[in-house]
């Protein structure tokens, strides 16, 4: 029987809840075409590949066990495992039996007949396991009848008529613990030196080979003799292979496996949990606002791609200095929010000739990262949800965003997905893991503290020269996001935690988060010197508000933000009046308004629309011809080449947008109308793209997994 058809049969005992829990944790049989049955699953479970991405999952200990499996032959009692641990009972064994548990839940082993199998395309510890050769009887077998005739006869076996005989007579010789003691004893110092040598730092030795027929066995080299005596076995070119039973026995009935049972000591420093869970809100609410204030970018001045794909550096520090970050904090925001569904690239249709005056060696942009229609609902949504969102995004990015270097070690364009590997998620999943299971009250001083644990808790991916700095990198994201804090892992970090196991990840952190993030704050302090202060996060409407009529000044725990004629003017030039926006920002006041921002509001009204441009390639109307008679004298206004068609006309050189642009820029408020009279309202125009399907990887329903483990199993 087949090692897939064997799992097959064990597939078969298992209930449907069994069987679901393992697809859950092997997802990659789940591709489609999903599997027939179980033989068929089976038989995925049993691919290289598939098996590959289970080990990877595994940490040292299930490690360990598998190897001691594989030293043993891939398949062995209970009783012979802990032997070879020399754990028979108490904390050694238990930690074996939870070892033996892991790996059986990947359906990397399994029982049959009351030994424990593991499954045989295992590759990550297939060679020497233990440091111990192949079997007796396969590295036996690979010799001629003669050969093991000599061996034999030195071992003082009888005499055998075939050479199946001779095999099975030699195997059991070489093997046998018990008379390895005596023939050491008689092979000589050199030779007892060298065949313990093999035994602990083997398998594999060089200058191995069968003496000639006619070479005197006492003068042979010890390489020669290590053959003819049955040590090792000449394979190929002269090297030579100890079995694995040979090797065990000379390392005698007292060897252990190794065996780590405990993860490694992480240091760490008393922090206070009030301290980690205010600062962890604070953060969460800044990453919040970060990401807004992103997206209301992305409508103002959409962020151009490079034609090597996504937004290059010159476009980062662009952004990143409108957003007051840096090129690493904008790298965040932006891949969150893409994995998010709220940004997205849209490639600009080109043009058929190029540009004039493009120098050579110019790339012309090829698209941009705008906002996509989601990004709407998502600005609207209360903060638990939203930020559910950009957690889960986080989660699953398949790359450190912040670790984005190019070939030479210079920052890399963003939203860039060629890069992305999984191994990045688990990393994040691993670092916040060991950061739960610190004792209360306790954070690491530095990242670095982790690397350890983390190459105990998943030895073939961690362990790395780069794995110091993609870990820094990922508690200081973290940091970013409110997950921890001070080294320790926030409220918030734990509600992750906890949520990624659910059946309903999404729902689970959203009802986790509901009543942890404050509410938005709905409304304004307006202060005598002409700002507005929020406390807390702005609501989406509030933010559309001030940042019509005023300029922010800071972002934090508490915004600001200032208004000034400039301000006033813009929002003004959007359709607004003295009498609406006062009222609209009475209504947002917690208090009354200041009479100094009345005033200041009033006045901006009062000069708006003095100067009124209408499209008569160009003709600027003025209010009275004092006005008009100090435009046409202003000489910033020189460009215009303005002449006064009467007291209260004059006529511009440019067309209407820059001559009301050239007018505000002198200091006026002028307002455009068009051919028929009618003011030009200036609204601010929000570029968006389509919002594409949800880039978070999700996990596959409960419903499925369930029908698909029904089906299977039969029940």
């Amino acid at each position: 029987m087949g090692r897939s058809a064997g799992l097959g049969v064990w597939l078969d005992t298992l209930t449907t809840d069994e069987l679901a829990a393992l697809l859950r944790a092997r997802p990659d049989v789940l591709r489609h075409p999903a599997p027939e049955d179980l033989g068929a699953l089976a038989s995925r479970l049993c691919t290289q590949p598939s098996v590959n991405q289970a080990q990877l999952l595994l940490d040292r200990p299930a490690l360990q066990v598998a190897e001691a499996l594989l030293a043993l032959g891939g398949s062995a009692t209970r009783e012979e495992l802990l032997r070879l641990f020399g754990a028979t009972d108490g904390e050694l064994a238990a930690r074996v039996e939870v070892a033996l548990h892991d790996l059986q839940a990947l359906a990397l082993t399994w029982p049959v007949h009351g030994r424990v199998r593991l499954v045989g395309s295992w590759g990550a510890v297939s060679r020497d396991p233990l440091g111990l050769g192949r079997p007796a009887r396969e590295l036996l077998g690979m010799l001629t009848g003669e050969q093991l005739a000599r061996i034999g006869s030195g071992l003082g076996l009888g005499g055998h008529d075939c050479k199946g005989a001779w095999l099975e007579a030699v195997a059991a010789a070489v093997s046998d613990p018990r008379a390895v003691p005596a023939r050491l004893e008689r092979a000589g110092p050199e030779v007892a030196e060298a065949v313990r040598r093999i035994a602990w730092h083997g398998p594999r030795t060089s200058g191995c080979e069968f003496p000639a027929p006619d070479e005197p066995v006492g003068t042979a080299q010890v390489g020669r003799l290590l053959a003819v005596q049955g040590w090792v076995v000449p394979t190929e070119w002269g090297i030579g292979e100890m079995p694995r039973e040979v090797a065990l026995a000379v390392r005698g009935p007292e060897y252990r496996a190794p065996f780590d049972v405990h993860p490694p000591r992480i240091r760490t420093a008393p922090v206070a949990p009030e301290q980690v869970r205010g600062a962890g809100e604070r953060a969460a609410l800044a990453a919040l606002e970060s990401v807004r204030r992103l997206v209301a970018l992305l409508d103002r001045a959409p962020l151009t791609t490079v034609q090597g794909g996504g937004v290059g550096v010159r476009e980062l520090r662009r952004g990143a200095k409108q957003l007051a970050t840096d090129i690493t904090g904008i790298r965040l925001w932006l891949e969150i929010a893409a994995a998010a569904g709220l940004v997205a690239l849209a490639r600009d249709t080109p043009s058929a000739e190029p540009a004039a005056g493009l120098r050579r060696g110019f790339s012309p942009p090829v698209g941009r990262a705008l906002a996509t229609t989601a990004a709407d609902e998502w600005l609207e949504a209360d903060p638990a949800d939203a930020f559910t969102r950009l957690l889960l995004a986080w989660w699953s990015l398949p790359l450190v965003p912040s670790l984005r270097v190019d070939e030479s070690g210079r920052p890399a364009a963003a939203l860039v997905r060629a890069f992305g590997h999984p191994e990045h998620p688990r990393m994040r999943a691993r670092t916040l893991r060991a950061l739960h299971s610190l004792e209360h009250g306790h954070g690491i001083t530095e990242p670095e503290a982790l690397l350890d644990r983390l190459a105990h808790a998943a030895p073939i991916e961690h362990g790395g020269h780069d794995d110091a700095a993609r870990l820094r990198a990922t508690v200081a994201e973290a940091e970013l996001l409110g997950l921890v804090a001070t080294g320790a892992l926030t409220p918030l970090g734990r509600h992750l935690l906890a949520a990624v196991r659910a059946d309903d990840p999404a729902a689970a952190l959203r009802g986790a988060l509901t009543g942890t993030l404050p509410p938005p704050c709905r409304t304004a302090t307006f202060l005598p010197d002409l700002t507005a202060l929020v406390r807390g996060t702005a609501a989406p409407a509030l933010a559309r508000l001030l940042d019509t009529a005023a300029e922010a000044e800071s972002r934090d725990t508490a915004s600001v933000w200032r208004f000034s004629a400039q301000s006033v003017r813009r929002a003004l030039d959007e359709g607004h009046d003295a009498d609406s926006l006062l009222a609209g920002l009475t209504a947002a006041a917690d208090n009354a308004l200041p009479q100094p921002l009345e005033y200041l509001v009033h006045d901006a009204a009062r000069r708006h629309g003095q100067v009124q441009v209408h499209t008569v390639a160009t003709c600027v109307l003025v209010t009275d011809a004092a006005l008009g008679a100090q435009l046409a004298a202003e000489r910033a206004l020189a460009p215009l080449r303005l002449r006064r068609l009467a007291d209260t006309v004059l006529a511009s050189a440019l067309p209407a947008e820059d001559t009301v642009a050239a007018l505000r820029a002198a200091g006026y408020a002028p307002v455009q109308h068009d051919a028929g009279g009618a003011m030009v309202v200036q609204r601010r125009v929000a570029h968006r793209a389509s919002a594409p399907a949800r880039a978070t990887a999700q996990r596959r329903p409960a419903s499925d997994v369930s029908a698909l483990a029904e089906r299977l199993g039969g029940g």
